[in-house]
């Protein structure tokens, strides 16, 4: 953004906005290098701006509730880890707005997005702005130096293109969190998130497409394609986040652990399961996919 785009942006935010948002959002920390955004592309302004978008989604669309936030670091690093579904990943913009809104003091959550998302016009640009960055390992590792919250998606692209058959049976965990985890001396906070397998059913997969475009899948859902574009709107379907306890492996386990493979994949595997737990835990709770039935929640 220019100065100019960059001060119109945050007047803009201060009409749209309720004045107690709004002034959480000017104690939001960034580190400006010098040419308004950080040394991944945070522009605090772009932030702001994605935030009055995403309001309306989290806020009238899914209807979002969250629990346990004492249990995410209010400062210093940390790993979220959540499962990942619904075709379209707004599941990781929904903790992102969340961790904003909700935390005593606003913290910008870093999102490890899938490659392909690097590449897509216009949408890349904003999403390095608004804090999330390609899934590269030395993206992790600087971040994780930096002190910076990163939500990491185990599941991938093969958990968010799972068929609905299979809604919320987690995907075999990557290991590569718990590595960075012990490395770097971050906890791991399991988190789960109930509402994003019905946003968008996944009923098939057209893979001639799908390589065609050089995606990783080509979704047939209620409303994709018959709908084009249109039909990457979620259904309004009521969502729920859940944050568990911290767990501190690199207490017990040291870095030398890395180099057991056996080892590393039985932590993933514990992570898996506690998030898998959560997620059922949560499916008990809910009366209703859409919430209309619900009884108000009491999410902080």
């Amino acid at each position: 953004m220019t100065p100019w785009q960059r001060r119109a942006t945050m007047q803009l935010a201060e009409r749209i906005l309720p004045a107690d948002e709004f002034e959480r959002l000017q104690t939001l920390e960034t580190s400006d290098n010098g040419f308004g955004y950080d040394d991944f592309g945070v522009e605090k302004e772009s932030a702001v701006l994605g935030y009055c978008v995403a309001r309306l989604l989290y806020k009238y669309w899914l209807r979002v509730e969250s629990f346990g936030h004492e249990n995410i670091p209010p400062a210093r690093r940390g790993l979220i880890v959540p499962n990942h579904s619904g075709v379209v990943p707004i599941d990781g913009g929904m903790i992102w707005f969340d961790l904003l809104l909700k935390m005593k003091k606003p913290r910008l959550m870093r999102a490890m997005v899938d490659n392909f998302m690097g590449f897509l016009p216009f949408v890349n640009t904003m999403m390095y702005r608004c804090g999330q960055v390609v899934g590269a390992r030395r993206n992790f590792t600087d971040l994780l130096d930096h002190d910076e919250l990163v939500t990491v998606f185990p599941e991938g692209t093969r958990g968010i293109g799972k068929p609905y058959s299979q809604r919320y049976h987690l995907v075999r965990f990557n290991v590569g969190f718990v590595e960075l985890s012990l490395l770097h001396r971050a906890p791991i906070i399991p988190t789960a998130i109930i509402g994003g397998e019905e946003q968008a059913p996944m009923l098939g997969d057209i893979k001639p497409l799908a390589r065609m475009f050089q995606f990783p899948y080509f979704p047939i859902t209620p409303l994709f394609p018959w709908l084009g574009p249109l039909g990457a709107i979620p259904l309004p379907v009521k969502y729920y986040i859940y944050y568990g306890e911290p767990m501190h492996f690199y207490e017990t386990y040291s870095p030398e652990t890395v180099n057991d493979l056996e080892t590393i994949r039985m932590l993933a595997t514990k992570v898996q399961m506690a998030v898998q737990d959560m997620v059922n835990e949560g499916l008990k709770k809910r009366e209703s996919v859409f919430g209309f039935f619900d009884d108000d929640g009491d999410g902080n």
